[in-house]
């Protein structure tokens, strides 16, 4: 992700907690109405909001749901969301860079055009949405009321919101313009394939610093699944002892998440905290305990030492049943004022009691609890030192391979300087003397025919005894375990393939050598290269492949020699042979590089090994 990706995903991450915000409190003003809706439903309308944040990945999903969520805000409240409309409207801006100027109208249009149609039903979704509704009952004055106890008036106002039409044709109206801007614009659709917008959409998720929109986006979640369990705990009696506004404050207390990547510490003291709270009231939050789960679980992978984090979570966990057994009354009427204004009354030993305070305090935080949450911090611990596993492991494959590249490199130079040593001291020494004898040739047509002759059998022999030396350089190359090649002279060639393949074919290793073209033809550098690299493929064969057939294919062409060795064997890495000590690779490639050809080595551990390399005469 680029820095200006980066920046857009968290202009957009901020207009989404702007809209879920807004929405949020839209939820706590209208509580009455959201009360007899599902839960889930509520959660639901909490979360389209967070679509924004994805408008540029799917700006098509994220109308689709924003959309949705106005709907259902009209459908309970009988309002418009327009922080959902708002959102709306930024992803239609941005439809046409993902689908296209056409087709973004097409697909903004029926969107539009869907909670028209679905309200053509909204008598049956009352009754999936308030079962309730027709299920009416007399009341002793003679008027009715719903079996839930909302009013005929309601009920009748209820039954009169529709969605405004009037919405989906602006949203319409105001896409064709969009439309008509962007492509005059020549904004050109970038079509994503599922798995690129999976990809776009991990990258978006990615955190780029210690408060990614990831965690932001995940902590926001959590705050409408504690806001709906906190308000409908509110609405079956309790936290009538607490302040009007301490529910909707602990509910908010999973936003602290949100910095569970820099600050671990934070959620976990935050969360606890309002986790306790609510325990007095409303005996267990689930979806505190969860968001409290998962603070416990960051603790266990953030990058820092468990030297402070484990102990620092103990403490926590041990704290939460401690301060329930410790707490008295002069800290608990600072929490809950009711309480204080509560009377006193004697018990039958004569005591002053307050009884709601009693009670309170007789809801000690359990043990078990604390042992239970746990789990998440050992689980959390680790994921942690997997991941550092696998970055070691992956480091250390990272640090052989680069050791088997400097190891081969190395090979090819050690060879490259024994031949050069061997040039300077053996070769050049007898062109030095050739050229010695050259330069008295003068002196020698003074003296005679004889000495000129003499002369010039002196030259040749130098010459045939530097011949001789250069070939057996040439030959001196080592095979893959370091062995010099006993056929020094002569130097075998295309026509000795066939003894070589007789001489390593076995009962357990059959070997077919096929072999074109005129074999007496290339040079004899050349031929022995292809000897060369057909002999070094079978003693891998026999020695490492475990292979039970091989194939030798040789094709002499016009300039060129073809080869290609096929076996059955085990396979190998290429990319990691050489960190096992194997050089014969890296003597294949030298071999061909010299004669600016090429070679292709194509393995798989399970799946045999193919040799493939192109020798060219001209370059000779």
């Amino acid at each position: 992700m680029t820095g200006t990706d980066a920046r857009i995903g968290r202009l957009d991450t901020g207009l989404a907690l702007l809209a879920w915000a807004a929405v949020e409190y839209w939820l706590i003003q209208r509580a009455d109405y959201w009360f007899w809706a599902p839960d889930w439903l509520a959660v639901f309308v909490a979360w389209t909001p967070l679509l924004i944040a994805i408008r540029r990945i799917d700006p098509a999903l994220a109308l689709g749901g924003l959309l949705a969520g106005t709907y259902v805000v009209s459908l309970l409240s009988g309002g418009i969301a327009w922080p959902l409309v708002a959102g709306c409207l930024l992803a239609v801006w941005v439809l046409p860079t993902r689908w296209g100027t056409g087709t973004g109208l097409v697909l903004t249009a029926v969107l539009a055009a869907a909670p028209v149609l679905v309200d053509l039903k909204r008598g049956l979704l009352n009754v999936k949405v308030y079962p309730w509704l027709y299920s009416r009952i007399t009341l002793p004055d003679g008027s009715t009321e719903t079996n839930g106890g909302l009013s005929k008036a309601a009920y009748d106002r209820l039954e009169a919101v529709h969605w405004p039409w009037w919405l989906s044709v602006g949203i319409v109206l105001y896409a064709v313009a969009v439309m008509v801007l962007r492509r005059r614009q020549g904004v050109v659709a970038q079509r994503r394939s599922p798995g690129r917008w999976v990809e776009d959409l991990l990258a978006a998720a990615r955190p780029q610093s210690g408060a990614g929109p990831v965690l932001v986006l995940t902590a926001a979640a959590v705050v409408p699944l504690a806001m709906v369990e906190l308000a409908a705990d509110r609405q079956s009696g309790n936290w009538w002892s607490a302040p009007g506004w301490m529910p909707y404050v602990l509910a908010f207390a999973p936003l602290t998440l949100a910095v569970r990547r820099r600050w671990p510490a934070v959620p976990v003291a935050v969360i606890g905290l309002a986790a306790l709270i609510s325990y007095w009231q409303t005996d267990i939050v689930w979806s505190l305990m969860l968001a409290l789960a998962l603070a416990l679980f960051s603790l266990g992978t953030a990058p820092r030492s468990l030297a402070w984090s484990v102990p620092l979570a103990l403490v926590v966990l041990a704290a939460l049943p401690t301060i329930a057994e410790l707490i008295r009354y002069r800290q608990m009427i600072l929490l809950f004022p009711t309480v204080g204004r509560q009377p006193f009354d004697l018990d039958p030993d004569g005591r002053l009691r307050n009884t709601i305070y009693d009670e309170m305090v007789d809801r000690q935080w359990p043990v078990s609890l604390s042992l239970i949450l746990l789990v998440p911090l050992c689980a959390g611990i680790a994921v942690r030192l997997y991941r550092r596993n696998r970055a070691a492991a992956r480091r250390e494959k990272e640090l052989e391979r680069e050791a088997g590249e400097r190891e081969a490199e190395q090979v090819v130079l050690t060879e490259r300087s024994i031949i050069a040593r061997d040039l300077h001291d053996i070769v050049a020494h007898a062109v030095n003397l050739m050229v010695i004898q050259a330069e008295t040739g003068p002196d020698l047509v003074r003296r005679g025919e004889d000495d000129v002759l003499a002369g010039f059998q002196r030259i040749g022999d130098a010459g045939r005894r530097a011949l001789g030396e250069l070939d057996r350089l040439l030959s001196a190359l080592r095979d893959a375990d370091g062995v010099p090649d006993p056929q020094l002279t002569p130097q075998p060639g295309l026509a000795e393939l066939r003894q070589l393949v007789a001489d390593v074919t076995s009962e357990q290793l059959p070997i077919e050598l096929e072999l074109s073209g005129d074999v007496s033809a290339p040079p004899e550098g050349q031929q022995l290269t292809a000897y060369r690299l057909v002999q070094e493929a079978l003693t891998n064969a026999v020695r490492h492949a475990k292979a039970t057939g091989v194939q030798v294919t040789v094709n002499v062409g016009v300039q060129w020699i073809a080869v290609e060795i096929v076996d059955d064997g085990v396979g190998f890495d290429p990319d990691a042979v050489g960190s096992r000590g194997r050089h014969g690779l890296a003597g294949m490639r030298e071999r061909v590089r010299v004669h600016h050809g090429s070679l292709e080595i194509d393995s798989t551990p399970g799946a045999g090994t193919r040799i493939t390399a192109w020798i060219p005469e001209s370059a000779s």
